[in-house]
């Protein structure tokens, strides 16, 4: 939870909330373009659009920010072109891999009865890949990694240290829960009087009325379309201002640091590195070997 405390106060820098603030007006405009025409899919793509091509511009500036400390506004867009490429490509490759897995395990459901089990193990799949390379991003920026070294970098530290990262996605599941009912609660307050027809409807009205997305759109109307829209974005930037900087602390904090440091010999000098991060990242404590054997001699004695 330390990693959480310390994510929420690096908010008091200005550049933190750029991303946080895009991701709200982001999300606010894929609501209303959904609701506008709920046909067609544009604010789906939208939000996909979004997450692959322009949030890693932003998502590398504010982990370049976490790493080195330095907030200035400079520094940020500086960082965030220069980690942009580490983060999209190695995204927009996870992404294809996951999307080409579901298809081919879903293909064999058309042919065959046991359907659910296919469709239930391609869901297991594409998730199992997504917590495991779930930290690429931050070991590109964080570690400097290439497109495929960060996501086999996220594997690795996900493999070493499960009990961390189980932990972390139950804070991150409990942080998504409490938004979610929070925002369930605000806009059915908000809009109680749009959703008052729902309840002189009868059971085979409301059946029929749930199996037409443009028919809450209908009920909803105007204002409460724009309603909806304005505290999805409200909610989407709450839960990224938590999100994101605690994701990158944690990294930084629990990830990259081990339990012990393994000694490694060069010749006549002894060089520790923390075993959580690789070497490029490490501290070096240099001492002469024949020191060290003076040391041992002594406790011996």
């Amino acid at each position: 939870m330390q990693a959480l405390n310390h994510g929420i106060m690096t908010l008091k820098h200005p550049v933190m909330w750029i991303y946080l603030i895009l991701a709200g007006l982001f999300f606010f405009a894929a609501v209303m373009f959904s609701l506008a025409k709920v046909t067609d899919y544009f604010g789906l793509k939208f939000v996909l659009l979004f997450f692959v091509f322009v949030s890693p511009f932003f998502v590398a500036g504010t982990y370049a920010a976490v790493k080195s400390g330095d907030f200035s506004i400079k520094s940020y867009f500086k960082s965030a072109a220069e980690g942009y490429f580490r983060i999209m490509l190695p995204k927009t490759a996870l992404y294809f891999v996951i999307v080409l897995i579901l298809f081919i395990t879903t293909i064999p459901a058309s042919f065959m009865q046991n359907a659910a089990f296919f469709s239930v193990f391609a869901f297991f799949i594409a998730v199992t890949m997504i917590m495991l390379t779930f930290f690429y991003d931050t070991a590109a920026i964080f570690e400097n990694k290439k497109i495929f070294e960060s996501l086999t970098r996220s594997i690795g530290l996900v493999s070493a240290k499960p009990l961390e990262v189980i932990l972390f996605f139950i804070v991150v599941a409990l942080l998504a829960f409490v938004f979610f009912m929070g925002y369930t609660m605000v806009w059915s307050s908000l809009l109680a009087e749009e959703f008052e027809p729902l309840l002189t409807m009868t059971q085979s009205e409301l059946t029929a009325f749930s199996q037409d997305p443009a028919n809450l759109v209908n009920l909803l109307g105007d204002r409460g379309v724009f309603v909806t829209a304005v505290i999805s974005g409200i909610t989407m930037l709450l839960f990224t201002l938590i999100f994101l900087p605690y994701k990158a602390v944690f990294y930084r904090d629990d990830l990259m640091v081990s339990f012990f440091d393994i000694p490694e010999n060069r010749g006549d000098k002894y060089v520790y590195f923390h075993t959580g991060a690789d070497k490029s990242s490490s501290y070096e404590n240099v001492g002469d070997e024949s020191g060290k054997k003076e040391s041992d001699n002594t406790e011996n004695k």
